[in-house]
């Protein structure tokens, strides 16, 4: 796998996954980088399309909601506003970064507030 991307500050190894589908979480995700850094908001930075692509080896998007971080074994979810683009709920903590234990590569239920979508 290229994708790592070394960061020579002695960080720590934060595991980037992005959701297969845009904003849903209880569809598969991608693990798209092991990115070096001292924490989650400075991988979430190097991970981001602004000036040029931050993947030098594929052309991914930009880390947003919906995608996950895990730091030393802790997962990190970037509350999407609900369960994608077809799905019946909205989360209440959406754009909030949430601590979850139950982060599953092939999809998870987040077990965080939510009314049902209209």
């Amino acid at each position: 796998m290229g994708n790592l991307i070394v960061n020579q500050k002695g960080g720590k190894m934060i595991e980037i996954y992005h959701a297969t589908e845009f904003g849903n979480n209880e569809k598969p995700y991608e693990h798209v980088a092991n990115i070096d850094t001292n924490s989650v908001q400075e991988a979430f930075a190097a991970t981001q399309n602004i000036d040029d692509s931050w993947c030098s080896w594929d052309n991914k998007r930009s880390t947003s909601s919906g995608d996950v971080l895990v730091c030393d074994g802790v997962a990190h979810f970037l509350v999407p506003m609900g369960n994608g683009p077809r799905g019946n709920k909205v989360y209440e903590n959406w754009g909030d970064t949430e601590v979850i234990n139950n982060f599953d590569v092939n999809g998870f239920i987040y077990n965080g507030e939510f009314k049902e979508a209209v």
